[in-house]
């Protein structure tokens, strides 16, 4: 999915003026577009951000009252002009042309239970900082990438005091097509003491780490 359909996906959900909805596509291309020049792959700032159904719904919650007024007052006036029927058929089109990669299990490879286990066993290791033990749960190609040193600047990164570990909380899961090979990405959000840190990981399909987020 491009970042254009996953913002539009959003913005047509949201119940507001078109001058509102135009400022806040805008500015979610800017959001996505701006992490992705920081070397984020734009497919997991989306996983990040959340489905856009709930995206929608938390501008919807926000929205001042004279918003949603407008907002009701320019779609009578479509279904009294018709337009209604030509907005349902742009939708219709979207969802044909919507690629199905990131869905979860579509591959046929992976198995929910089985990758939520994997990716909290992963983050207790780096609780317990036993680098040996997820080395051993790394592909080659990451184990290149992601040494010791790389890991703790990740983590001071994301704070310099995080307490003990509490709990973890709701996992999202998704996949994605690289160079022609299916990988899970899994986000997780873990609550320390001092601070909620959430974890970005693939999966290859024998469930060994590819790539790691930490923020």
């Amino acid at each position: 999915m491009t970042a254009q359909v996953y913002v539009n996906q959003i913005v047509k959900k949201v119940k507001c003026s078109r001058r509102r909805r135009q400022e806040i596509r805008r500015q979610l291309l800017a959001d996505i577009y701006a992490e992705a020049e920081q070397g984020t792959p734009i497919d997991v700032v989306m996983l990040r951000m959340g489905e856009p159904i709930a995206v929608a719904e938390e501008f919807n919650q926000d929205l001042p009252k004279h918003e949603r007024v407008k907002y009701k007052r320019a779609f009578a006036a479509k279904v009294a002009a018709g337009i209604a029927v030509s907005l349902i058929a742009v939708v219709l089109v979207l969802l044909w042309f919507l690629p199905m990669g990131l869905q979860f299990g579509s591959s046929g490879q992976f198995q929910e239970a089985a990758v939520e286990e994997q990716a909290k066993k992963i983050v207790h290791m780096l609780n317990a900082d036993d680098y040996e033990a997820f080395m051993a749960c790394t592909d080659e190609s990451a184990q290149k990438i992601l040494t010791k040193e790389v890991i703790e600047d990740a983590k001071r990164q994301a704070g310099t005091n995080w307490g003990e570990f509490q709990e973890f909380g709701k996992c999202y899961m998704g996949e994605q097509k690289l160079r022609g090979r299916s990988r899970a990405v899994v986000q997780i959000n873990a609550s320390y003491e001092n601070i909620v840190v959430t974890y970005t990981l693939f999966f290859n399909p024998d469930l060994k780490l590819s790539g790691l987020y930490i923020k």
